[in-house]
């Protein structure tokens, strides 16, 4: 099914930081939504405790827009993904890895990193395997949500809960069709066409928040081939 290509975040972004206001305000708040995971765990990844990986999360995002970098990036130069993990790195090394440097030199001989009150300093390179983890399970995340509420809203919350055991990426063992079309009160042939039609709608859903993380339509393919390799790496 073909699917048309939506306003992109690149868009959305650039114009939030052009204009300000209330319209950076939900921009804002919408990539905060959908990456906040990824970029958390990523200074997770890098040592910082909970609370201090929060603090960090957020205060990228409020660079990201104080800084308008949006307004200067070039979104046929690279993915939104590679975009945002490449800022998150010089992120990370301005406010982390510099100063935790700084510290080493001033007192690296009365103090050691392992003392207590003194955190280790942050690889210089976030690590960018666990940014396109957490990335890839958000966007999928986010194509079952849609789908869920679609699906939720026709035929109920009790089926759908059901019905999403034979969806890609779920964390139960699939059922028997034919138990599982008892419990909805239909047949296992019915039940079966029904779960074609959701994975066929999944993939559409799918692609659909993939789209809006590229800059044309022609990268939409590479980027679900992507996030199908990460999901799948051992």
């Amino acid at each position: 099914m073909a699917v048309s290509f939506p306003t992109t975040q690149w868009s959305q972004l650039a114009e939030a930081s052009l204009h300000g206001g209330q319209a950076a305000e939900a921009a804002l708040d919408q990539l905060c939504r959908q990456y906040w995971q990824p970029v958390f765990q990523v200074f997770r990844f890098q040592g910082l405790g909970a609370t201090e990986a929060q603090d960090a999360t957020q205060g990228f995002f409020l660079h990201l827009m104080k800084a308008s970098l949006f307004r200067r990036a070039d979104p046929l130069r690279g993915k939104f993904r590679s975009f945002l993990c490449g800022a998150l790195r010089l992120y990370a090394i301005d406010h982390y890895l510099r100063p935790a440097q700084r510290r080493q030199r001033w007192g690296a001989e009365e103090v050691p990193w392992d003392s207590p009150g003194i955190a280790p300093p942050i690889q210089e390179a976030p690590a960018d395997g666990v940014f396109d983890r957490e990335w890839a399970l958000t966007t999928l995340e986010a194509a079952l949500e849609r789908l869920r509420m679609e699906y939720e809203a026709a035929r109920g919350p009790t089926a759908f809960a059901l019905i999403r055991q034979f969806l890609p990426a779920s964390p139960h063992r699939v059922p028997d069709y034919a138990a599982a079309a008892a419990q909805l009160q239909t047949t296992p042939a019915a039940l079966r066409v029904e779960v074609y039609r959701l994975r066929t709608q999944f993939r559409t859903l799918l692609r659909r928040e993939v789209a809006r993380t590229v800059s044309a339509p022609h990268e939409i393919d590479e980027e679900l081939l992507y996030l199908n390799q990460v999901l799948h790496h051992d």
